[in-house]
């Protein structure tokens, strides 16, 4: 990521977007990445006096943005968890 002292890999950037979507709930996502941050589009639902609908909503999430989002993940990570990967 331009302009960070410390390097990110593809691995923590895709698991804090998909925290993020997560907490947003989204479906049918589209990540797009651009020189200043990242592009998410998708579907979510909103509340209705007979029920739900999905509706799409879309959110740019900058590089500072997102490395805070990575550095409170790291925070919020265990010491003692088990790594998951799939190479063990």
């Amino acid at each position: 990521m331009p302009g960070s002292t410390e390097s990110v890999d593809y691995q923590e950037i895709l698991r804090a977007l998909g925290y993020f979507i997560q907490q947003q709930h989204m479906t049918e996502v589209t990540i797009t990445e651009f020189d200043r941050g990242w592009i998410i589009a998708g579907l979510t639902y909103k509340t209705t006096g007979m029920g739900f609908i999905r509706v799409p909503i879309d959110f740019i999430v900058s590089q500072d943005e997102l490395r805070t989002l990575v550095t409170e993940m790291r925070e919020q990570r265990r010491d003692d968890q088990p790594k998951r990967g799939w190479f063990r």
